[in-house]
């Protein structure tokens, strides 16, 4: 390019443009500095390729090189790492302790409090077994304490069948993702100029799809050299493959007691059950929530009940009743123990047969015997004798067991968000100050390209002078 005033014109023009674009990208980040996900931009100007002029080298000028973005893979991953991590624990604090709810000691209709009055209820009886109020005190404490035992199983199975719900929700949820994650591939490859002008805002929104990912289950991420990036899930497992993508499905299987996390392929015909893979994420402390600790202590339950039951028919069906029922024996005072259709928990009851009269609850040892109470003792010990885990532990005993090991659990998962809520907010400090938007940083760079706007216009004034100025001579 010769140099003269029009190389003075080209360069104070190209400047002008510079500083043009400047404020261009600087409005950009203003206007974005709310949008989530969202990586500052700034233009790198660099230095035009020197020209020869006789024996000296003069300069063009500068041009903007690229479009930068404020970015750093590293933190990039480390948040998607620490939301792994808080949504496991975010979820199962929250469903454990919602568990843990229903045996707070606070409560006056637990088990354990509808156990003691029954216990309470069992030690009038035996003290007056033939008063008709005792009897019919036992029976309303026995009625209080199973339907103590149905409304926590049924609590638990609600408990459960809401998680499900919820997870069923968030795989959708999540399969929308995967399929955005495809679809950005194909946009970013498709606006893409050069290896080194990317498309930032579709990469933003790329990573900021990843990182709502990761909230819910468990991702690796790897871009490949032309910016796609490949995304693999539980057991290493294709989620997105250039713009490919699986779907993440919530399959009803009556062999499994609750519903399972399924994983498709591309083609959207084999499905892979990977509830049992996943190790992060949101569904991951939804899973262990309803798969370990509601279902165990649904488990603990229904061993309470059925045990329980089983001991205590088995005391009474020894002895002998008040009136008409003094002379037989043989009764069950709880029925649905044994049904193979329901859970003892939610099927146990006190038997009709006593429902409609006391006077067959048994109390005494042998026929006929106003007065006795042997087996009325009996059943009081069948309450306290140690029946539990290879007979060591009574009825209430294995309920404190249990009940004490869900609320160290629940003491466990809240400790456990409390740290990955402190490490998440610090890895996502350490990224905001990379790529997120100052204000007063963005208003301090429109002030300076205005400056420099001015600057340029100030060179093509000079260089428009100096033609005149030329011109003039041949007047």
């Amino acid at each position: 390019m010769p140099t003269g005033l029009q190389h003075i014109l080209n360069i104070g023009g190209e400047s002008l443009g510079n500083s043009r674009m400047g404020i261009e990208i600087t409005g950009h980040n203003i206007s974005n500095a709310q949008t989530p996900g969202y990586s500052r931009q700034r233009p790198d100007m660099e230095a035009n390729h020197p020209i020869a002029h006789g024996h000296l080298i003069l300069g063009q000028g500068a041009k903007v090189g690229r479009v930068a973005r404020a970015h750093d893979e590293f933190l990039i991953e480390a948040v998607r790492r620490e939301n792994q991590n808080h949504g496991k624990a975010e979820s199962l604090e929250h469903n454990i302790s919602r568990l843990q709810s229903f045996f707070n000691p606070d409560l006056t209709a637990t088990v354990r409090s509808r156990l003691d009055l029954f216990t309470n209820a069992l030690r009038d009886f035996a003290n007056m077994p033939e008063e008709p109020a005792t009897r019919i005190n036992l029976l309303e404490t026995a009625n209080s304490f199973t339907a103590s035992i149905n409304s926590t199983h049924a609590n638990i199975v609600r408990l459960q069948d809401d998680i499900s719900e919820e997870l069923r929700t968030d795989c959708e949820m999540a399969s929308q993702l995967i399929n955005e994650v495809a679809t950005l591939n194909r946009q970013v490859i498709e606006l893409k100029t050069s290896d080194s002008m990317p498309p930032h805002d579709l990469e933003d929104k790329r990573d900021l799809a990843l990182s709502r990912l990761s909230q819910l289950i468990d991702i690796q991420v790897y871009r490949d050299s032309k910016g796609v990036t490949t995304v693999r899930g539980a057991d290493g497992h294709l989620l997105v493959e250039g713009f490919n993508s699986a779907e993440i499905r919530i399959d009803i299987n009556n062999k499994q007691k609750h519903p399972q996390i399924v994983l498709t392929d591309f083609e959207k015909k084999k499905l892979i059950n990977i509830s049992t893979s996943i190790r992060s994420g949101k569904m991951a402390g939804m899973l262990e929530a309803r798969d370990k600790y509601a279902q165990g202590i649904r488990e603990k339950v229904n061993e309470l009940a059925r045990d329980f039951g089983a001991k205590f028919n088995e005391v009474h069906r020894s002895g002998f009743g008040r009136g008409e029922f003094s002379a037989s024996s043989g009764r069950d005072f709880f029925e649905g123990l044994n049904d193979p259709d329901w859970e003892p928990a939610y099927q146990i009851r006190v038997s009709n047969l006593i429902q409609q009269d006391t006077d067959a609850i048994s109390s005494a040892m042998a026929p006929k015997t106003p007065g006795d109470n042997v087996i009325a003792n009996e059943l009081i010990r069948a309450v306290q004798d140690p029946i539990f885990i290879n007979g060591t532990s009574s009825t209430s005993e294995f309920y404190d067991n249990f009940v004490s090991f869900l609320g160290s659990a629940t003491m466990t998962a809240k400790s456990e968000l409390k740290t990955a809520s402190i490490v998440k907010a610090n890895a996502e400090t350490m990224k905001e100050q990379v790529s997120g938007v100052s204000l007063d940083e963005e208003a301090a760079n429109m002030l300076k390209y205005q400056h420099l706007f001015t600057a340029s216009s100030r060179i093509i004034q000079t260089a428009d002078e100096m033609f005149r100025t030329i011109l003039d001579l041949k007047r």
